[in-house]
């Protein structure tokens, strides 16, 4: 059985690091190994079937220890393909959805918290309940698709384990896709280089901003000054983010026209329309 199993847990191991190694696309990688592990499953469990162990040491550690770490890899490359074909298009979609994911993780967990914290502290004293398969089973405790399995193939809760252990490693996939978006995002704004420089004042570009904001016609007015002064900041490669309120002030404090640039604008604009210029 030594052998079997290590062998076993070995191939395992080989094809899903190979396959995480090729860096190529995450859906097909995923099915390639679903497809490749379905016949090892139906290997395992023809070995199962038949096995008998020698004690309940060698089938606690086969159990708790072996299959699951076995199956979660299965686990994991099938909700790797569910959500890489669930994945919506845009950044910020993209980074909502991978954040969901990760707490249904978390509400998961939360179904079963006593047998999880079992788990999480290495407990050992409910270990021939909880992994071997002569031991009876409460139904209150048993998912439902669990109920009708062959009883010679699983304890039930080696399925638990597996899951856990998925469960971890989707989260380590998770967080890493959040961060190459993050990545991806911070790339893109460093990259980006305006070839306009404002030449007004920082005063009068503030006038304009808060000319835009008070008529509500960016973003229908959903979008604060402070993000419209860094975005309209880079286009004109002038840092106003932080002086655009001490900016305000010295508008309002005006004692003649509060809208002076904009004024300008206007009386400049209509002068260019009646010449005819443009």
């Amino acid at each position: 059985m030594i052998s079997f199993q290590n062998l076993f847990y070995e191939e395992f191991s080989q094809k899903a690091n190979y396959l995480y190694d090729l860096k190529t696309d995450k859906i097909n990688s995923s099915k390639e190994f679903i497809f490749w592990a379905e016949s090892k499953i139906i290997e395992l469990h023809l070995w199962l079937k038949t096995y008998d162990f020698e004690n309940d040491q060698d089938e606690i550690f086969f159990f708790k220890e072996i299959k699951p770490c076995i199956i979660s890899k299965l686990i994991f490359q099938k909700e790797v393909l569910r959500i890489e074909t669930s994945l919506p298009r845009g950044k910020q979609q993209s980074r909502k959805f991978y954040e969901e994911e990760i707490k249904k993780i978390s509400e998961y967990h939360q179904k079963d918290i006593k047998f999880h914290h079992y788990y999480r502290s290495n407990s050992k004293e409910l270990d021939n309940l909880y992994f071997t398969r002569k031991s009876k089973k409460s139904i209150l405790e048993t998912e439902c698709f669990q109920i009708n399995s062959d009883t010679r193939l699983s304890t039930f809760y080696d399925y638990k384990v597996a899951k856990i252990i998925a469960n971890d490693e989707l989260v380590k996939y998770l967080e890493s896709q959040l961060a190459a978006l993050k990545m991806k995002v911070k790339q893109t704004e460093t990259s980006y280089v305006s070839n306009l420089y404002w030449s007004g004042t920082k005063t009068d570009l503030a006038e304009l901003i808060y000319a835009l904001h008070a008529v509500k016609i960016i973003n229908n007015g959903k979008t604060d000054i402070k993000e419209i002064a860094t975005e309209l900041g880079k286009i004109f490669n002038v840092e106003l983010n932080e002086s655009i309120y001490r900016s305000y002030i010295d508008i309002k404090n005006r004692k003649n026209s509060k809208t002076k640039f904009i004024d300008n604008l206007s009386e400049n604009f209509n002068k260019k329309i009646l010449e005819g210029d443009y």
